[in-house]
């Protein structure tokens, strides 16, 4: 494989890095008390909440959603043999691509704009979660595919599930739009983000030392 080939397949854990370094910024900055069971993530990038840092949690999001889409792109090099196993590997780009435009998004709309924020935050969760599922069955027979990263897509997928179906409940509908809520769903928010990212980053991994 060719360094350019090398150079992609990094980009997974290149954007784990930036994100992580960025929200870690600005939670630095936060001016008062941060709880990650208590406080959303997103609370990081509302400038009235953290006028000093936000604007490192927004670029973070922007950032790492720019670096992840030509990294989800060089997915075509699993070439899996299967017709179905294609099928799917390509849908997983197309998703993958649309979570990126939708990570950049919950950068570009923060918390002050909501209704904007929510809907690309949902674009996030939600094709992530489709991502790791459709992925994982693509490859799962394939030789190259190290099994870590299918049993934590595995955890991945769980703690996605757990926090959809909580948010779904009548009594939590409207958490989202909570800046300050009195249950501790913002951390399942953080755990939902950071199994996700983390299996981004082992995937990259893969890729990396399988030389895919």
């Amino acid at each position: 494989m060719n360094y350019k080939g090398v150079y992609l397949n990094l980009l997974g854990l290149i954007a784990f890095a930036f994100f992580s370094v960025f929200t870690l910024t600005s939670l630095a900055l936060y001016p008062t008390t941060y709880t990650p069971l208590y406080d959303w993530l997103s609370n990081l990038g509302n400038i009235f909440l953290n006028p000093n840092g936000a604007i490192f949690f927004n670029l973070g999001c922007i950032i790492s959603g720019l670096i992840l889409i030509p990294f989800i792109i060089n997915f075509h090099r699993w070439n899996p043999t299967r017709r179905y196993q294609k099928i799917l590997v390509y849908s997983v780009i197309v998703l993958g691509i649309y979570a990126c435009i939708s990570l950049i998004g919950v950068g570009l709309f923060p918390e002050t704009n909501i209704k904007m924020h929510i809907i690309a935050a949902s674009g996030v969760f939600g094709t992530l979660f489709l991502m790791i599922i459709l992925l994982s069955i693509a490859l799962k027979e394939h030789p190259q595919f190290m099994r870590k990263v299918l049993y934590w897509g595995v955890i991945a997928i769980l703690t996605d599930l757990i926090f959809v179906i909580l948010l779904r409940l009548p009594q939590y509908h409207d958490a989202l739009a909570d800046f300050n809520p009195t249950i501790p769903l913002p951390g399942l928010e953080w755990a939902s983000v950071y199994t996700s990212l983390i299996w981004i980053a082992l995937l990259s991994f893969n890729m990396y030392q399988k030389r895919i």
